[in-house]
């Protein structure tokens, strides 16, 4: 003979309960959405750097020396803030107040020119002695400002640094 059942009914336990995990699980839901764009945000600041050198080592001194600029009408890059003017109409999701350029030519240290790709060292003192070229590089460093969207949360700096050859 089966035991009777004698339950109670524990009337707004469901609600009770979904007032206990549906906070949680929404956060968890929109931390997820905010996050992602968070990555997002980063990956076209680490593009926009790759972007900028590539830019930056293909337009130096021997791209103006030699009178491509003229000729093509693209400028070279010389300072930051021309390589930002360019940039700045690459971006998609960042806005574009918030982004910060900044690029440098690094020479041997014997050699004080900036912005051209190749010096030929003619130091007597080379074993053998022979020219020898020596490669400039250009490093460009995006710096961006995020601010979380709907998140009282201060604003997140994402930098991305790339560094190339120079090319011409």
């Amino acid at each position: 003979m089966p035991a009777p059942r004698h339950s109670r009914r524990r009337r707004g336990a469901a609600a009770l309960e979904f007032a206990v995990v549906a906070p949680l699980a929404l956060f968890l839901v929109f931390a997820q959405i905010v996050g992602s764009l968070g990555v997002s945000r980063y990956q076209e600041v680490a593009h926009l750097a790759r972007e900028g050198a590539r830019y930056a080592s293909t337009h130096g001194g021997m791209y103006q020396r030699e009178g491509i600029a003229e000729q093509t009408g693209v400028p070279a890059v010389a300072s930051s803030s021309e390589l930002r003017s360019y940039l700045a109409e690459k971006t998609v999701l960042l806005d574009p107040s918030r982004l910060q350029v900044d690029v440098a030519w690094t020479a041997p240290s014997t050699y004080i020119q900036v912005n051209m790709p190749v010096y030929v060292d003619t130091d007597a003192s080379l074993t053998p002695p022979a020219q020898r070229a020596i490669q400039n590089h250009v490093t460009v460093t995006i710096t961006y400002q995020w601010s979380p969207e709907l998140l009282p949360i201060d604003l997140v700096t994402l930098t991305s640094t790339s560094q190339m050859p120079m090319s011409y």
